[in-house]
């Protein structure tokens, strides 16, 4: 199945709202590595707001998250993500 890309932007905000809370990192230290604020970082994680490709690269090394786990990862919320723009 394809998605369009504000699928894919959903999944992302999604995986990575899952990794922060089960590395428990919270918003304030993911704030600060992106150089945002909080309320950004929450944006992202409920699809509201897209990351730049050095955001969403800083990120994940803030996560300590080997690339090819997180794709796979975001591939397996993809289904949720479109369940969302229905």
């Amino acid at each position: 199945m394809t998605h369009d890309k504000a699928v894919y932007n959903i999944a992302v905000g999604m995986t990575l709202k899952e990794l922060q809370d089960e590395r428990s990192i919270d918003r304030e230290k993911l704030a600060a590595a992106l150089d945002t604020d909080a309320q950004s970082i929450s944006k992202i994680g409920h699809g509201e707001l897209r990351m730049t490709a050095g955001e969403l690269i800083l990120m994940i090394d803030t996560l300590d998250l080997p690339w090819d786990d997180f794709i796979k990862r975001v591939r397996a919320k993809l289904p949720e993500a479109a369940s969302t723009m229905r």
